[in-house]
């Protein structure tokens, strides 16, 4: 097949073979509607770039990336450094926190905490817009300013640690 020579290239035959099976696998009543339905080809084009850029189907665990055959040379090993990086992140938004006022206290409190006397949710904009009537604007507005100064102190003291 043409689309398998396109989107496969040199895995072109073993692209059309994994095709070969997954039709062989139908049932023939199926085959047959799709076939007179119309969608056939387009049908098969959809199976064939599933299972190209697919990363769990049988032909990506078979072809792509098969077992014993990946570069072990080149894989990085995790570190702890992502968490502490978030640890130092939260100090930072905790820095911010304590030089702005009352009233971005309260909004970052109402973001990440939430209350339920108000019916306000953590992490949700929405609900604290209901529960204050505070604009959503506004409220993405305190939690950029939080953010960007927060990335501002990081980049300024840690960040050069990481790299």
């Amino acid at each position: 097949m043409d689309v398998c020579v396109k989107v496969g290239k040199e895995l072109a035959s073993d692209l059309y073979q994994e095709l070969f099976m997954i039709l062989c696998d139908k049932d023939d009543t199926w085959i047959e509607d799709k076939y007179h339905s119309g969608y056939w080809e387009g049908f098969i084009i959809r199976i064939v770039f599933n299972q190209y850029y697919g990363k769990y189907t049988n032909f990506a665990k078979n072809f792509i990336n098969p077992i014993g055959m990946e570069n072990v040379d080149n894989i990085e090993i995790e570190n702890d450094d992502y968490e502490i990086m978030n640890d130092l992140m939260l100090l930072c938004v905790d820095e911010v926190i304590a030089k702005l006022d009352w009233y971005h206290n309260k909004i970052w409190q109402l973001y990440t905490k939430g209350d339920n006397s108000l019916n306000i949710a953590p992490f949700n904009a929405r609900s604290i817009n209901r529960g204050t009537g505070i604009s959503r604007h506004e409220i993405w507005r305190v939690l950029k300013l939080i953010k960007e100064q927060a990335n501002d102190i990081y980049n300024k003291k840690y960040a050069k640690h990481f790299n």
